[in-house]
């Protein structure tokens, strides 16, 4: 070996060393960055400490993880269970009755239900709602809710009632699903039945999945008979309504007390009910939002949590040469082929207008060129239209990555093992959704009408 080849042969070496203790160091500060996060935010309680307590979730959708990034683990199942826990034994050391609740919106494909109810039941879990969305896993949710208290969407004909009893008075809890608010006969048959569960020193909460436009028409309607009405939507707040760690979630319309349920998968909502010892008919209700950020995993929950997405990656990597198989091929597919695996996601794309950007095409007659470009992916992929229902701005339009069958090999990572999430930006909307044809376009507005 001569001078100069040993020489390059050191230089290389060296080259190799630095890249590797750089490498290291980038390691070690990414491990300290991510094991020296800040305790969680202490919780505000109010000082004097409620006699009743429900803890309700809501708006999981399914999802046991979301992503690895920072501002997105709080929404982790295991960690909100740590919460939960938590604002458990501290309202029972004040003596305070407490019991869970889910609120609805919590199922994603079939799949992954037996895995969060049998989380539910570790957490303590006394009462599932139903969404009118979970009702298309009823079947699934009845065989799994091992005990568990379930309310289905009310009909007058079938009120089911929880009820959580606390020291001097209870909580009648009903489901009234999504109530027409302008069917007088619908009314004139349930109100009867929810002024019946009218008992002294019982107090009666009502879930609507509406929004609070709708809840304003409806809190004067149950006026005298729910104290409380449980809406799916936020509430307006002014300054001085937040505190460490909570956000205010109730206010009184027209005689009942409007409660947002949690928006966030982060979020557990804690609504407490003081009585009055002067009147026994007097109570005080509030609620507050409480956030999981800074929390550690609940072991227990983690533990079916891990178990659910080793079963799913098992069955990914079986599925995962046929996928490149056709994704190599760049051929068009349609959206009930992704449906197969992603059935909550497509069954949700299938309640909004992408879903019908070609039916709407066929009724405005204006079936031609440059509109079908953009309201059909399989007329831009292929040239011809072949089916117009179900039918329209698809899977590949907005996730625009799986163009490239190379991006598959990422298809399917673990939610948590993600370094963050894609967000869908209006540089990929403004394709089609351009002054010309969506002169009023606005992400903020628009991209909450087709989210999955």
């Amino acid at each position: 070996m001569t001078q100069k080849s040993a020489q390059e042969r050191l230089s290389r070496l060296g080259m190799i060393g630095a890249v590797i203790l750089i490498l290291l160091f980038v390691g070690i500060v990414l491990h300290l960055w991510r094991t020296s996060a800040p305790p969680p935010p202490k919780v505000e309680l109010p000082q004097e400490p409620p006699d009743l307590v429900l803890l309700i979730t809501a708006n999981r959708q399914g999802k046991l993880e979301v992503c690895g990034c920072p501002g997105k683990r709080a929404e982790d199942l295991a960690k909100v269970a740590t919460l939960i826990q938590d604002l458990t034994n501290e309202m029972q050391r004040k003596g305070a009755t407490v019991g869970i609740v889910e609120g609805g919106d919590f199922t994603g494909g079939p799949d992954v239900v037996p895995y969060i109810l049998k989380a539910y039941k570790v957490v303590g879990y006394q009462c599932i709602v139903l969404s009118p969305r979970d009702e298309k896993r009823l079947s699934v949710i009845r065989n799994n809710v091992d005990g568990m208290r379930l309310l289905t969407p009310a009909n007058p004909e079938n009120l089911q009632t929880f009820q959580v009893s606390g020291k001097t008075f209870s909580i009648t809890l009903v489901n009234l699903g999504q109530p027409p608010l302008k069917d007088e006969g619908y009314w004139q048959r349930l109100l009867p039945r929810l002024q019946a569960l009218k008992q002294p020193n019982n107090l009666l909460a009502a879930v609507a999945f509406v929004d609070r436009n709708s809840a304003m028409e409806l809190a004067p309607r149950l006026r005298g008979t729910v104290n409380i009405l449980l809406i799916d939507d936020t509430l307006p707040l002014t300054t001085g309504e937040f505190s460490p760690g909570t956000t205010k979630a109730s206010k009184e319309v027209s005689g009942v007390n409007l409660v947002a349920l949690p928006q966030s998968r982060s979020t557990v909502l804690s609504l407490m009910v003081w009585s009055n010892s002067q009147n026994r008919d007097s109570y005080r209700i509030e609620g507050q939002w409480v956030y999981s950020t800074g929390r550690n995993d609940n072991p227990q929950v983690k533990k079916i949590v891990d178990e659910y997405y080793e079963k799913r990656q098992k069955e990914l990597e079986r599925e995962m040469k046929e996928l490149m198989k056709i994704a190599s091929q760049r051929a068009y597919l349609p959206p009930e082929f992704c449906g197969k695996c992603h059935q909550a996601q497509y069954e949700q794309w299938l309640s909004t207008g992408h879903a019908h950007a070609i039916e709407t095409l066929v009724n405005q007659k204006r079936m031609d060129k440059s509109c079908l470009t953009c309201h059909s992916l399989e007329f831009r992929m292929r040239g011809v239209v072949t089916e117009v229902k179900k039918r329209g701005v698809e899977c590949v339009d907005c996730h625009a990555e799986l163009q490239d069958p190379t991006t598959a090999k990422m298809h399917g990572q673990r939610p948590g093992e993600r370094p963050t999430t894609r967000i869908v930006n209006d540089t990929l909307c403004v394709r089609c959704h351009d002054k010309q044809n969506s002169p009023n376009f606005n992400l903020q507005t628009y991209l909450p009408k087709v989210t999955h």
